[in-house]
């Protein structure tokens, strides 16, 4: 999506690390990633959200998320299909950087 807001200072780059939950399927996670990432593009404040799986292990995925800013990604986590992707439990975050752009 692209939005002009995009080249703002407040622009929000967000790298998250994912593991697959414990007695959860890797597919089901997958699948349900996959539908995070769809309707989370459809979000007015979202530039940019792109879901990666790791090559050399299939339960860590990456998102790489951009936002026009801070409030955009509160929004998101207040959206129900984020809310409805966390309450499944199918994946534990590692670590989330909560990246700003140089200039």
């Amino acid at each position: 999506m692209t939005n002009p807001q995009s080249t703002s200072s407040n622009t929000l780059w967000i790298s998250a690390g994912l593991k697959v939950s414990n007695n959860k399927s890797t597919k089901k996670a997958k699948e349900q990633l996959q539908i995070l990432q769809q309707q989370t593009l459809k979000e007015k404040g979202c530039i940019f959200f792109d879901v990666l799986q790791n090559k050399e292990d299939s339960n860590l995925f990456t998102l790489w998320e951009q936002w026009v800013d801070e409030d955009a990604l509160k929004q998101h986590f207040e959206q129900v299909h984020t809310k409805n992707y966390l309450a499944q439990s199918l994946t534990q975050v590692s670590y989330i950087e909560k990246l700003i752009k140089l200039s």
